[in-house]
């Protein structure tokens, strides 16, 4: 019995050590050779400036992104399929090419700049903190659409819940809009498919087309009146009436 025992034990062993071994060449191959705790020291890039049409929010970076360097590159994300289809690129672009989408008004960042397994490993308090630091810089950079890629992301930054689409308050202090798409992942449970995505992506498009619209009429409005051209002395001398003589 005790025999059996022992062996029983060292088979498991055996069998631990084998899935151990499995997991790690997986990660290895998955990350080019890094472990997870290695790819979380890693940062994904914002791409920003000012004035863009509209600047995409994620929670934080996941590891795949922060290996890669690049938003959304998951092959199993709708985001840039939905990007080209809904016509707010002019061609087809890869996760390889945002920052290029700057020429194209459209910028990228993370509320929280940590990279995890998950957002669950976020704690309350840095998305508090990182929440604040977030809304001051859109406040300098002043796109004109911020939107958040997740129903659950809005949701964790504003601590209140929120429908799919266009948000009632713009962001606080700016003349932001803000709107609320549901999450790009392919893993979303609540529309799983490209095609159940795309129609926030073309609405979100009009959303920039009606502010831009907004912008050109403000600037009409606040441009000032053309002056009448200077009359010749012809003109102002037939147009002014003779002084009488005493």
């Amino acid at each position: 019995l005790m025999i059996k025992m022992a062996t029983k034990r060292q088979n498991e062993t055996k069998s631990d050590d084998s899935s151990e071994a499995k997991k790690k060449k997986t990660l290895n191959s998955k990350f080019g050779g890094k472990t997870e705790e290695e790819v979380m020291e890693m940062l994904l890039p914002d791409h920003l400036k000012s004035d863009l049409d509209v600047i995409f929010i994620g929670i934080n970076p996941g590891l795949y992104s922060a290996y890669t360097g690049h938003h959304y590159s998951n092959a199993n994300n709708h985001f840039w399929p939905c990007l080209y289809e809904s016509g707010l690129i002019p061609r087809k672009m890869t996760y390889k090419e945002d920052a290029e989408c700057l020429d194209h008004g459209i910028g990228f960042t993370n509320i929280v700049p940590r990279t995890t397994r998950g957002s669950n490993d976020l704690t309350r308090k840095e998305i508090k903190e990182w929440s604040k630091i977030m809304l001051e810089r859109m406040a300098q950079l002043k796109p004109l659409v911020l939107c958040f890629n997740g129903k659950g992301i809005y949701e964790i930054y504003s601590g209140k819940k929120c429908s799919i689409g266009i948000q009632e308050e713009k962001l606080p202090g700016t003349e932001t809009f803000v709107y609320v798409m549901p999450s790009t992942s392919g893993r979303a449970a609540s529309h799983p498919r490209r095609a159940d995505k795309l129609k926030f992506f073309i609405e979100l498009k009009e959303l920039i087309g009606r502010c831009k619209a907004n912008q050109e009429q403000s600037k009409l409005k606040q441009a000032p009146l053309p002056q009448n051209p200077a009359l010749s002395d012809d003109q102002h001398s037939a147009s002014t009436p003779e002084t009488q003589s005493s």
